[in-house]
């Protein structure tokens, strides 16, 4: 198929049959008939990339792509771009279910715009009536992520374009673009790296980030945020306390001012080190708490 002037969607997927099928299946039902979905398969361990490829036959727009090892969301979508054909780059989270229409109004406002990064406005897949966020944002003092009308009940009346700091999730950038920047940045796995890749976009390229809450998207994470078994402040697990801790050092030694990073080093991050070492202390969970501080100090370090 030649799509040169088209859309490639890039869905990188870890251990998520069920999601990545429900997320290919709701673009392959897209009212815009000039793109192509190239699903990475991050090495996952169960059988999403047989399940993956029994769609290949039926749909030619889609190919599989299967790494070597877990990639994360950076490296995922790096691998991705680098087998597709598109003019224009959506990356897609596989917990998503997009509208039919989203990709058509998503290529029509970039075409149409200066901006550098466009997003739609993002619904909760179990609770649609919801807003999850059309707004995001990292405080360049703190490195804390702001997600502006998460939860607020939808539909209500919001400015057709809204200026935003960075799009999580689901956006579409230029080829051109995303190559002029050199892609994600993989040394962040996974957290902070769409944040980063955006303030490549605004400090280098000078573009802006912007939403167009007539494009839609349905994420599917839980509605309900009160933390489950073993999981604290969000993270599933040691391993993502030390992403978290480290991916935030990362932040913001590679975009912050001099006055920032010293605000940070100084006040900010040791306070949210007590307040994190507070919740892993009521829960027992040293083993959190170590990997947390061996991830401020990687980041320090910058390895």
């Amino acid at each position: 198929m030649e799509i040169s002037q088209g859309v490639s969607v890039v869905i990188p997927t870890y251990n998520r049959r069920d999601d990545v099928l429900r997320c290919v299946h709701s673009v392959l039902k897209s009212d815009d008939v000039n793109f192509e979905v190239i699903v990475v398969d991050n090495a996952s361990t169960d059988d999403t990339y047989e399940k993956l490829m029994e769609l290949c036959d039926t749909f030619p727009c889609l190919k599989v792509v299967l790494a070597d090892k877990n990639l994360g969301a950076g490296g995922g979508r790096n691998l991705g771009a680098s087998h597709a054909s598109g003019k224009y780059l959506l990356f897609l989270d596989s917990d998503n279910v997009i509208d039919s229409h989203m990709i058509r109004i998503l290529t029509d406002s970039i075409m149409n715009s200066g901006a550098g990064m466009v997003g739609p406005l993002m619904l909760f897949g179990e609770r649609p009536d919801r807003i999850w966020t059309y707004f995001a944002d990292i405080n360049p003092w703190t490195s804390r992520a702001h997600y502006l009308g998460h939860k607020e009940f939808y539909p209500q009346s919001l400015p057709r374009f809204v200026d935003s700091g960075h799009i999580p999730n689901c956006f579409m950038v230029r080829r051109e673009d995303f190559e002029a920047i050199g892609g994600f940045d993989e040394y962040y796995v996974v957290m902070y790296e769409e944040a980063d890749f955006a303030e490549q976009i605004k400090k280098r390229l000078k573009k802006k980030i912007v939403i167009d809450t007539h494009a839609i998207t349905y994420h599917y994470v839980p509605f309900d945020e009160r933390q489950s078994d073993g999981c604290i402040l969000g993270m599933r697990d040691a391993g993502r306390a030390y992403l978290l801790a480290r991916n935030r050092v990362h932040f913001v030694r590679r975009n912050c001012s001099p006055l920032q990073k010293l605000f940070f080093f100084l006040v900010a991050n040791l306070a949210m080190t007590f307040y994190y070492y507070y919740h892993f202390a009521r829960a027992g969970r040293w083993d959190y708490a170590k990997s947390y501080l061996r991830g401020i100090i990687a980041g320090m370090e910058g390895r």
